[in-house]
């Protein structure tokens, strides 16, 4: 599962290692951008459903709201070091 992501210190360096990253970069965002949508998308079509409004509004989103930061949150602690790079704030406290 390591080996999914590409090594920056196995790039070329100069100009060439900075237009890979800044596609890569590009490729992530867009793919983030079109899953958020896609969310956004269904959870307002499920709420167009009346026997089911309730819950979708009550559990369903937020749960949906809350699984992008958790993906982001699980994948920035992969790897070795996770507990000296990761920490998450919430209300000024930082929890480690």
């Amino acid at each position: 599962m390591f080996n999914l992501f590409i090594d920056p210190a196995t790039l070329p360096q100069g100009g060439d290692g900075f237009c890979q990253i800044m596609f890569l970069f590009c490729v992530y965002g867009y793919v983030l951008a079109y899953a958020s949508d896609m969310i956004s998308n269904g959870s307002d079509l499920l709420l167009l459903v009346p026997e089911y409004a309730g819950v979708v509004g009550s559990i369903v989103l937020p749960v949906l709201g809350a699984v992008p930061d958790g993906m982001l949150i699980l994948f920035s602690g992969m790897g070795d070091d996770a507990q000296s790079q990761l920490s998450v704030s919430r209300d000024g406290l930082r929890y480690f």
